[in-house]
């Protein structure tokens, strides 16, 4: 057991937002709810990002059973949403830099999809001018899950697709619980939103009561000390014995009246919590004596929220090693989607024609960098990292 085990992630959901999220479940049920992110402007609150795609699909009007483009290094959720919303995933390789969806290979691909979702991957941005070439005028769903106030030539993601969904859940920017939102420029198909999310079941005030405490102890459980004492070793257990298809349940309903109500604080802390976690990006960029093919890439036309910090290793082995060592030192890191290629096959259909993303999957390594870390224990990050590859080197 080590209380002082550094989590990966931030599940930052105090005793405070709960005492105010209780507030707003009391008052929630049946209440108008709006939501305005930066950057783009009216948005439509969903119960998650999950959720959202689903109804992002349907409003598309596809025809049952159409294929959606999607890249195969991603969130697996997706692949849940596209089927739930009667569709067929159909897998395209991501770039060896960004981990977003390759152009090439989507227009390579392209008389085999109807529509597309693009992933912004680690708070990196897709290259979407050339992804909206690729795909030739058919609609493309920008999953904005990680990439929360992240820009490519000044604007902000989520404002390049046909519709874009956001999440708000533990671990992620905002970290509210569950909660997300969809935005469509045009007024026609954000009608056609509200209206599909309208008819959505409204929680209870009990449902969203009881939500705010699962979100509170769920959130203990991943952070300092009790992390290191039950909370890693309780998601270990759930990591082995639940199965990639049973994973992050997709549950159709409006958003929390507290997530949205938090949701809404947390958004004005947004700017603050990325320039700090860009400069612990920064850090280690410059301080991690690893090769720079290894280091994460920010394209000069791109400014990324840095919401994870990746390093791709040349091998699984030297991946798993460092990873190990760091775990020793009581740092803990993530190897994100690395069940991803064989679940997919499994389950959704995958053929093996993705290689990048299956390297990608053996190979990477996300260490912490999220905002609320401190100076000391960022360097310290930094510091064992270099030991770790030093060794393994």
């Amino acid at each position: 057991m080590t209380p002082g085990l550094i989590p990966v992630e931030n599940w930052d959901y105090s005793l405070l937002d709960a005492v105010r999220g209780l507030r707003a479940a009391l008052g929630s049920a049946g209440a108008g709810r709006t939501l305005e992110l930066p950057g783009l402007g009216p948005c439509i609150p969903t119960r998650s990002a999950r959720a959202g795609i689903v109804a992002a699909i349907q409003v598309l009007g596809l025809p049952p059973g159409s294929r959606i483009g999607v890249p195969l290094y991603c969130c697996p959720v997706i692949f849940k949403s596209i089927k739930a919303a009667g569709c067929t995933p159909r897998f395209i390789d991501v770039e060896p830099d960004t981990f977003c969806m390759s152009a090439e290979d989507l227009s390579a691909k392209r008389s085999e999809v109807d529509a597309v979702i693009a992933a912004h991957m680690f708070g990196h941005v897709c290259d979407m001018p050339k992804l909206r070439d690729a795909a030739q005028r058919k609609p493309i769903i920008e999953d904005c899950a990680q990439s929360l106030g992240s820009r490519l030539d000044g604007r902000a993601t989520g404002s390049f697709g046909a519709i874009a969904a956001f999440s708000f859940r533990l671990g992620k920017y905002l970290s509210v619980g569950e909660g997300g939102a969809l935005y469509a420029e045009d007024e026609d198909l954000r009608c056609r939103i509200a209206e599909r999310v309208a008819a959505m079941p409204v929680p209870t005030r009990m449902e969203d009561c009881m939500h705010v405490a699962k979100t509170y102890l769920r959130s203990k459980l991943r952070s300092r000390p009790l992390y290191g004492l039950v909370g890693y070793w309780l998601w270990s257990v759930y990591n082995k014995r639940v199965d990639f298809s049973a994973k992050t349940p997709l549950s159709l309903s409006q958003t929390y009246g507290s997530d949205l109500a938090t949701t809404k604080r947390r958004l004005t802390l947004l700017d603050a919590a990325i320039q700090r976690q860009r400069a612990h990006a920064e850090f280690y960029s410059r301080n991690l004596n690893l090769d720079g093919c290894m280091l994460p890439l920010e394209r000069p036309e791109t400014f990324s929220n840095r919401f994870m910090y990746p390093i791709i290793f040349p091998t699984v082995e030297q991946r798993d090693s460092v990873a190990a060592y760091l775990r020793s030192r009581q740092i803990d890191t993530a190897a994100p989607y690395r069940d991803v290629p064989e679940g997919a096959a499994k389950n959704y259909g995958y053929n093996g024609d993705c290689p990048v993303s299956e390297e990608t999957a053996k190979r990477i390594l996300v260490i912490p960098s999220h905002c609320r870390l401190g100076e000391y224990e960022v360097q310290r990050v930094a510091e064992l990292v270099n030991e770790g590859w030093a060794r393994v080197k």
